[in-house]
């Protein structure tokens, strides 16, 4: 059952200081920041950089962010090198020195374009329809479009998609429809694929997200931390967070954890 996560808070802290590494991963959009009018608009807050760019200095964390937008606008908008940055819900991965695209859905990227023009085409017509074509997935917004006109999207998009050579799935996130290539790969499979890549098989993985593709993460990560960014009780997610604010204070209160643990460390050392 899903609790609020600093109810829980003790438990987390005993977990964090037994783990021997720390894999971090974190949303985007509607996590690390609010819901912007567009998707250019949504900006980190300076609060939120400091205490990513703190986390990011720990050695015992690889800290990812995993969102649905294309990997170089995710990379470009979080700014912060030597961290893990995976697109496209988790089919476009870099991280130090690597570089991972799903094969699957690369090979459908001709297919995305059809489809992207396609839905440009029959979409035109709606005021306020944006649709973004991210090579390997497409995500369209409706957080512009008027309410009695949000049905008239859902239809062509579904008709676009069935209509397509090639399968791909739809599912609806925060006044938007995310398209993707219907392929066995998720946010799940990327946090599987980040932890072995990274030789920490063993490392605690926690992750943070409010979107319908990050419960792919949280059921493959039963043995995690997975929180639940909103009030949606229908979630895998063990723990819920209400909003970016909290979520910046549990990132706060977890650097003041690792700073401890790591002064601790230091100190017996030289004991």
């Amino acid at each position: 059952m899903c609790q609020p996560l600093f109810d829980g808070i003790r438990e987390v802290e005993e977990r964090i200081e037994q783990a021997p590494h720390v894999l971090l991963c974190l949303d985007y959009d509607g996590t690390l920041t609010h819901y912007a009018a567009t998707p250019l608009a949504a900006h980190l807050s300076p609060q939120m950089e400091r205490v990513l760019l703190a986390l990011a200095e720990h050695e015992d964390v690889s800290l990812a962010i995993i969102s649905g937008r294309d990997r170089a606008d995710l990379q470009g908008r979080v700014g912060i090198p030597g961290l893990i940055y995976a697109g496209n819900h988790g089919m476009d991965i870099s991280g130090p020195g690597y570089l991972f695209v799903e094969h699957t859905a690369a090979m459908n990227a001709g297919a995305m374009q059809e489809l992207a023009d396609r839905l440009n085409e029959k979409l035109a017509a709606i005021p306020g329809a944006l649709v973004e074509n991210k090579g390997l997935t497409i995500s369209v917004h409706f957080r512009l479009v008027a309410h009695d006109a949000v049905d008239d999207v859902r239809r062509v998009v579904e008709q676009c998609v069935a209509n397509a050579a090639n399968p791909f799935v739809v599912t609806k996130g925060h006044l938007v429809f995310d398209i993707r290539p219907k392929v066995r790969w998720n946010k799940g499979s990327a946090v599987g694929w980040i932890k072995k890549k990274h030789a920490h098989v063993d490392a605690l993985a926690i992750y943070i997200g409010d979107d319908v593709t990050d419960e792919d993460a949280f059921t493959a990560m039963t043995d995690g931390i997975t929180v639940r960014v909103g009030t949606n009780p229908e979630t895998a997610a063990r723990y819920q967070l209400a909003g970016p604010a909290e979520v910046r204070k549990f990132l706060e209160w977890l650097d003041e954890v690792l700073r401890r643990r790591a002064m601790h460390v230091a100190t017996a050392a030289y004991a």
